[in-house]
C-alpha cells in the first residue's frame, strides 16, 4: 500500500530519469527559489526630483535606488529626449508612467528588467482583421534565449520585444511579409513570414560590436577608448578552434601566443608546453640548459595567467574545462599589462568564467568521445632488407679486417636467412595504440535577481597513444552571487583532482632505433631480454642490444597526482551609479606527489655499477611530494562619469597583497630483492645517502592606478601605473614603479566619416610604458647556505654556501612601445587590425664572475639587455553574408613577425660562451651572444662533401678550406625562429550547419636537422650502427669516387660534428583543426524532446603537417592525430 501511495503522489513522472534529475536539482536549489519568492514580494519606493535631464540619468538613479535594470536601444532613448519628474515614494510602474507620458515610447516589466520600446502605431480595423499573427523565439548561436530582442515589421513601427525566454507574439499587417529582428551586439536579420505562423531566429555576433569591453582582470575598460594591444576570444571562438586544450585553442586563434613545436615529446599529454607572447625577454642563466634542445625552455618567459582576478598556474589552465570559459583576453603591450607591474613583461592571459543568469533552472551538458591515432609520417626508417644492405655497404659485415674471423660471415648468413624468411619487425607499432578517451561537462545554474548560483562538474579522460600513458582530471565548481540593495557578494570554489601516468614502455626513440631484423619474442613466444647475443670479442660485431619491450613487461610505476583547491571571494559596493568599490580575496592550495619504481630486473641496472657487492642495490623507487599555498587580496575603487555629454572620465585605484609558499621533498630508495616490491619502505638503502628538499617563500605588495579620458568618443587617453614591492629582490631595491601612457583617435566618429557607408571603424592607438618580470627564484638576492647533512664534526653540522647574495639586485624591466590600427569596412564585411611593437628589456638577471680566491665563482646581478621588435596583423573578410538564404562564408588570417636581439650580457656568460664554443660534438651550440638572437644556432660552416674522397670540407674563420673540423670556427648560422608565423581560417555556415577550419604556417626560420646527424651520418656507436637508421643513410651517402652527395662516406664511422650542412630553412603548413557542427531545430526539440538546445559536432585536430625539412618528429613520444565527436544539450 505504501508503494502505491507514492506512485499516486508522483504519477508517472517520477519514473523518468529526467524528472528525477530535476527533482534533485530543485531540492539543491531550494534556497534560491525561496529567495526569488521573497524578492518578488518586495515593493521598493522610489523618490526622484529631476528637471530637463536625459532619460539615461533617470535610469541611473532608479538602478541606484532599486534592484531594477533597464534594456533599450540608442534609437529608442533618442526619441524620448529630455524628461522632467518629481515623485516621492512611488512604485516603478507609477514612475515609468510619469516619465514616459506624452513620449513615443512605452515600457514592459519582465521580472526585474524594464524594457523600453517604441509604441505600436494604430492600424486600420480593416487591416487588423486581415493581420497575421505570428509567434517565435530568438536565440543566440549557442541556443541561449535573447531577452529584449526587437522584432519589427519592416517599413512600419509595429513591433514587440522578446520576453525572458526569448519568445514573442506579433500581429503583422496583411500587406507586409518581412520582419526585422535585432539586438545590441548582434547582426540583424530580415525574415520572410509568407505562409508561416511560427519562426525561429538565431542572431550571430556582429563583428562591429564584438569585444566592446576589455577585461583586464583588474579594471574593465571600454574597447572604444582603450589604447592597449589586446585580443579578446569568446567562448564560441574557442569551440570553433578545437575540442581538446584551451592553450592550443588560443594558439590557433592568435599566433602571438606561441607554443613551441615540441619535437621531443610530441603529443605527450603530461608535458607542459613552452609558451611565449611577443618573443623571449628573459635569459636562462644556466646556458648549458640550452644545449639540450633547439629551443629555450624557461619559465622566466612564461606569460602570466589570471582567472577571475587571481593568478593561476599553467598546469591549472592546461587541465581546466573550456566549457567554464566566457572570454579569454590576451594583454600584449605595456598599456595593457602595466597594471600587473613586475609580472606583466611576458604578457598576460586573462580568463573570465561564465556567470549564471537569473531565470528558470538551466541544465547544460557537453560530452565527447576522443580518439588519438599515432602519426608516423615523419619517420623514414629502413626495412629489414634495406638495413642488411646498409650493413654490407658500410663494411660492417666485411671480413677483410680479420681474415681468420668467420663470425661476421656467419652473422651475415644468419641475418640473410631471417630476411629471406620474411622477418621485418615494425618496432614502431609495439609501444603505441589508438587512444580512446572521453570528456564530460555538466552545469546547473539559475536563480533570482537577488540570488544566482551555478554548480558544475567536469571529467576529462585523456588516453595517449603510448600504451599506459594517460591524464585524468575531475573538477567540481560551486558559484553563488547574492545582491542586497547596493551590495553584491560572490564566491567561487573550484576543486580539481588530477591523476597522470607515463608509459611503462619507455622512450619511443628506443623503438625507432631497434633493428627490424630482430624480433621481440623467441620461437617459443617468450619475450627476449637481449635482442643480440655476443658472438665474439671483436669490436666489429654488434654489442648486446636490449629489448625495449622487456622493461615494459616488468612491474613498474611512473605516475603523479595533484589536488588543487581554489576559492575566490568578492564583495562589491555600488555607492552611486558612478562609483563602486570591489574587494577580492582568494587562496589556492595544491598538494602533489609523484612515484617512480623500477624493478631490479630493469635493463638500466645491467651496468658495472651494480655488479659484485653492489648487485643487491638493484631496483629503485623515487617518491616526491610537493605543497603550494598562495594568498592574494585586492581592493579596487572604480569611478566613471560623463560631463556635458562629450567628456567621459574613468578612474580606478587598486591595491593588492600576495604571498606564495612552495615546498617539495624527494627520496630515492635502492635495493629491492623482489620484482613486486612497489613500496618505498621495502628499499634496502637511500640513494645518495639522504632525501632532498626545496623551499620557496615570497611576498609582494602593489598599488595600482588607472585614468582614462575620452572626448566626444573621438579622442582618448590612458594612463596606468603600479608601485610594487617584492621580497625576491635585494634589500636596497625591493620596490619599483611601472607605468604606461597611451593615446587614441576614433576617426570613424569624426563628422567627415560619420555618414560613411564604407568605413565603419577606424581607430589609431599609441602606447608606451615600462613593465617588469619576477619569474625567478625567491632567494636569488640572499646569501644562502645548505648543511652537509650526515657529515658533522662531533655535535656540529657543517654548511656550505649555496648562493651569494646581492642586496642591490633589482627588477628586470621592459620598456615597450606599441602602435596599432583597427578598421572595419562595409558593415563588417572586411576587418583589419595591425600592431607594431618595440620591446627593450633592461637589467636582465645574469651571473657575474668573481675571483676564484673568494671561494665562490659568481653571483646574480642586473647587467643584460634584450630587444624584441615585431608586427602583428589580423584580417577577416566575409565572402558571403546572406541572412535570407542563411548562408555565411568568411575567410581570414593573421601573422606575427618578431626579431629578437641580445644587446648586452654579463662577463660570466661571455666566459661560458667561450667554453661552449670550444666544445666538440654533433649538436649545435645555442649561446647568448651580443648582437645575436637568443635562438641563434652556432655551427662550423660547411662547403659540402668532397666527391673525390667522401669527406666533408669546411670553411674556417680565416676563410680557408679545410678538412678538419675545429670548434673555434663556429659562427652564427641561422635563427631557430620563423620570420613569420600565423594562422589561416575559414568559416562556412548554411542554416544549422557550420564548418570551421584553421591552418597554421611558419615561414623563413632555420632548424637544425638532428635526424640527419643521428640517423644518417653519426653512426659512431655500436647501438646506432647496428640499430635502425633513416633510409637516406643507405641511398644518399657517398659510396664511390665521383659521387655528388649531401652526406659523407658510408664507411666513415667518425663523429660528425655540428655543421652548417644540417641547418635548414623551414617553411611549414599544418591543418590544426577541422570541425563540423550541426544545431537541431529549437522548436522541434521543445515539442519532441523538451530540450532548449541540442548540437552535435565532429572535430579533427593535427590532421596533417607539411614541411620543407624532412626530420623525425616526436622522438620520445610520438605525435598524434586527434578526432572527436561532441554532443551539447541544454534544458
Amino acid at each position: 500500500m505504501k508503494k502505491k501511495r507514492q506512485e499516486c503522489l508522483w504519477g508517472n513522472r517520477i519514473s523518468s530519469p529526467r524528472a528525477r534529475c530535476l527533482l534533485v536539482i530543485v531540492v539543491l536549489c531550494f534556497f534560491s527559489l525561496f529567495s526569488s519568492q521573497v524578492s518578488a514580494q518586495e515593493n521598493r519606493n522610489i523618490s526622484i526630483n529631476k528637471q530637463n535631464v536625459p532619460f539615461e540619468e533617470i535610469v541611473r538613479e532608479v538602478e541606484a535606488q532599486t534592484d531594477y535594470s533597464f534594456m533599450y536601444s540608442t534609437e529608442t532613448v533618442q526619441s524620448i529626449g529630455k524628461v522632467s519628474v518629481n515623485v516621492t515614494n512611488v512604485s516603478i510602474k507609477r514612475l515609468m508612467d510619469a516619465v514616459l507620458i506624452g513620449k513615443p515610447c512605452t515600457y514592459q516589466i519582465e521580472g526585474k528588467v524594464v524594457i523600453i520600446k517604441i509604441k505600436e502605431q494604430p492600424v486600420q480595423d480593416t487591416i487588423r482583421q486581415k493581420a497575421v499573427k505570428i509567434k517565435g523565439v530568438v536565440t543566440e548561436a549557442d541556443g541561449l534565449p535573447l531577452i529584449g530582442a526587437t522584432v519589427v515589421v519592416k517599413g512600419t513601427s509595429v513591433g514587440v520585444v522578446t520576453n525572458a525566454t526569448g519568445n514573442f507574439e506579433l500581429e503583422v499587417p496583411a500587406d507586409h511579409d518581412l520582419v526585422v529582428v535585432s539586438f545590441i551586439g548582434k547582426t540583424s536579420q530580415e525574415v520572410r513570414i509568407t505562409g508561416k505562423t511560427e519562426i525561429n531566429v538565431v542572431l550571430q555576433d556582429d563583428v562591429q560590436s564584438i569585444d566592446q569591453v576589455v577585461v583586464t582582470g583588474i579594471f574593465n575598460k571600454s574597447r572604444e577608448s582603450y589604447t592597449g594591444a589586446v585580443k579578446t576570444i569568446s567562448a564560441s571562438d574557442l569551440k570553433a578552434s578545437g575540442n581538446r586544450s584551451i592553450l592550443s585553442q588560443i594558439s590557433n586563434i592568435d599566433p602571438s601566443f606561441n607554443i613551441a613545436d615540441n619535437i621531443e615529446f610530441g603529443s605527450d599529454p603530461n608535458q607542459l608546453p613552452d609558451i611565449t607572447i611577443r618573443g623571449r625577454t628573459s635569459m636562462d642563466v644556466n646556458v648549458r640548459n640550452l644545449q639540450e634542445e633547439s629551443s629555450v625552455k624557461s619559465t622566466a618567459n612564461l606569460p602570466l595567467f589570471i582567472m577571475d582576478g587571481f593568478e593561476v598556474s599553467l598546469q591549472r589552465v592546461m587541465d581546466m574545462d573550456d566549457e567554464l570559459v566566457e572570454t579569454i583576453t590576451l594583454l600584449k603591450d605595456a598599456s595593457a599589462t602595466a597594471m600587473y607591474g613586475a609580472r606583466g613583461a611576458n604578457g598576460v592571459v586573462v580568463i573570465t568564467l561564465k556567470r549564471p543568469e537569473a531565470g528558470k533552472l538551466r541544465v547544460s551538458y557537453r560530452g565527447s568521445v576522443n580518439i588519438e591515432a599515432p602519426d608516423f609520417t615523419s619517420y623514414n626508417l629502413m626495412n629489414a632488407r634495406e638495413k642488411l644492405d646498409y650493413e654490407v655497404a658500410a663494411g660492417m659485415l666485411d671480413d677483410k679486417y680479420n681474415p681468420n674471423n668467420q663470425n661476421l660471415m656467419e652473422l651475415y648468413n644468419r641475418r640473410l636467412i631471417e630476411v629471406e624468411r620474411g622477418v621485418n619487425t615494425y618496432w614502431l607499432k609495439y609501444p603505441v595504440k589508438t587512444g580512446v578517451g572521453n570528456r564530460h561537462s555538466l552545469r546547473v545554474d539559475g536563480g533570482s535577481d537577488n540570488f544566482k548560483y551555478a554548480i558544475g562538474l567536469s571529467y576529462n579522460n585523456i588516453n595517449g597513444v603510448m600504451k599506459g600513458s594517460s591524464r585524468n582530471t575531475l573538477s567540481g565548481n560551486l558559484y553563488f552571487q547574492y545582491e542586497l540593495k547596493n551590495l553584491k557578494f560572490q564566491n567561487d570554489l573550484t576543486i580539481s583532482y588530477n591523476k597522470n601516468k607515463n608509459s611503462p614502455y619507455g622512450s619511443f626513440s628506443e623503438y625507432s632505433l631497434a633493428n627490424p631484423i630482430y624480433t621481440p619474442y623467441d620461437d617459443e613466444g617468450h619475450i627476449k631480454k637481449q635482442l643480440v647475443e655476443t658472438i665474439s670479442q671483436t669490436s666489429r660485431t654488434p654489442d648486446p642490444a636490449g629489448n625495449p619491450l622487456y622493461n615494459a613487461s616488468l612491474p613498474s610505476r611512473d605516475d603523479g597526482s595533484y589536488t588543487n583547491i581554489q576559492n575566490n571571494f568578492a564583495i562589491e559596493w555600488k555607492i552611486t551609479s558612478d562609483l563602486f568599490v570591489r574587494g577580492n580575496f582568494g587562496f589556492t592550495k595544491q598538494d602533489s606527489r609523484t612515484d617512480k619504481y623500477l624493478s631490479r630486473e630493469h635493463t638500466s641496472f645491467d651496468t658495472d655499477e651494480y655488479k659484485g657487492e653492489n648487485s643487491n642495490m638493484k631496483g629503485s623507487y623515487t617518491y616526491t611530494t610537493s605543497y603550494m599555498l598562495s594568498y592574494e587580496g585586492n581592493l579596487t575603487v572604480n569611478y566613471t562619469k560623463t560631463f556635458n555629454k562629450v567628456h567621459q572620465l574613468y578612474a580606478g585605484l587598486s591595491g593588492n597583497l600576495a604571498e606564495d609558499k612552495d615546498e617539495s621533498y624527494s627520496v630515492t630508495g635502492r635495493g629491492f630483492s623482489s620484482l613486486n616490491m612497489k613500496n618505498l619502505g621495502m628499499a634496502g638503502a637511500y640513494a645518495l645517502g639522504k632525501p632532498t628538499s626545496t623551499e620557496a617563500h615570497s611576498r609582494r605588495l602593489g598599488l595600482i592606478f588607472n585614468v582614462n579620458y575620452t572626448y566626444d568618443r573621438r579622442y582618448f587617453a590612458d594612463f596606468s601605473g603600479k608601485i610594487e614591492g617584492s621580497s625576491k629582490f635585494g634589500s636596497n631595491d625591493r620596490t619599483a614603479p611601472f607605468f604606461s601612457a597611451g593615446l587614441g583617435w576614433n576617426v570613424h566618429n569624426e563628422n567627415f566619416l560619420s555618414s560613411s557607408n564604407a568605413i565603419n571603424l577606424l581607430r589609431f592607438r599609441f602606447s608606451y610604458g615600462t613593465i617588469g618580470s619576477q619569474n625567478f627564484s625567491s632567494y636569488q638576492a640572499l646569501t644562502t647556505y645548505r648543511y652537509f647533512g650526515q657529515e658533522n664534526y662531533k655535535y656540529w653540522n657543517g654548511a656550505y654556501m649555496l648562493g651569494m647574495g646581492n642586496p642591490d639586485l633589482s627588477w628586470q624591466k621592459t620598456k615597450q612601445l606599441n602602435l596599432g590600427v583597427e578598421t572595419s569596412l562595409f558593415n563588417g564585411l572586411v576587418r583589419l587590425n595591425v600592431d607594431y611593437y618595440n620591446k627593450l628589456t633592461e637589467d636582465l638577471l645574469t651571473d657575474i664572475n668573481l675571483p676564484t680566491a673568494g671561494g665562490f665563482s659568481s653571483y646574480k646581478a642586473n647587467v643584460g639587455e634584450v630587444r624584441n621588435r615585431g608586427i602583428e596583423l589580423d584580417a577577416n573578410v566575409f565572402l558571403i553574408r546572406n541572412s535570407e538564404s542563411h548562408i555565411m562564408w568568411s575567410v581570414g588570417g593573421n601573422l606575427a613577425h618578431n626579431v629578437n636581439k641580445i644587446l648586452k650580457i654579463s662577463n660570466a656568460l661571455e666566459f661560458l660562451n667561450s667554453e661552449l664554443l670550444d666544445e666538440a660534438g654533433p649538436n649545435p651550440s645555442f649561446l647568448y651572444q651580443e648582437g645575436q638572437s637568443m635562438n641563434t644556432i652556432f655551427v662550423v660552416r660547411s662547403l659540402g662533401i668532397d666527391p673525390a674522397t667522401g669527406s666533408e670540407l669546411f670553411l674556417n674563420k680565416d676563410g680557408e678550406r679545410v678538412y678538419t673540423w675545429d670548434p673555434k670556427d663556429k659562427v652564427p648560422f641561422g635563427v631557430n625562429e620563423p620570420k613569420v608565423r600565423g594562422n589561416l581560417r575559414t568559416m562556412f555556415r548554411w542554416r544549422d550547419i557550420t564548418l570551421n577550419a584553421t591552418f597554421s604556417y611558419r615561414l623563413g626560420g632555420h632548424i637544425y636537422n638532428q635526424t640527419l646527424v643521428d640517423k644518417v651520418e653519426n653512426t659512431t656507436t655500436a647501438a646506432k650502427r647496428w640499430g635502425n637508421l633513416d633510409k637516406r643513410a643507405l641511398y644518399d651517402r657517398w659510396q664511390n669516387e665521383g659521387d655528388v652527395t649531401k652526406f659523407k662516406n658510408i664507411k666513415d664511422f667518425n663523429t660528425t660534428n655540428a655543421s652548417s650542412r644540417f641547418v635548414m630553412k623551414e617553411n611549414a603548413l599544418s591543418l590544426n583543426t577541422l570541425n563540423v557542427n550541426y544545431e537541431f531545430d529549437t522548436e522541434w526539440l521543445k515539442r519532441h524532446c523538451r530540450l532548449d538546445y541540442l548540437a552535435i559536432g565532429f572535430y579533427a585536430e593535427d590532421v596533417f603537417y607539411l614541411s620543407t625539412v624532412k626530420q623525425e618528429r616526436g622522438l620520445s613520444y610520438p605525435f598524434a592525430r586527434k578526432f572527436s565527436v561532441a554532443l551539447s544539450a541544454r534544458f
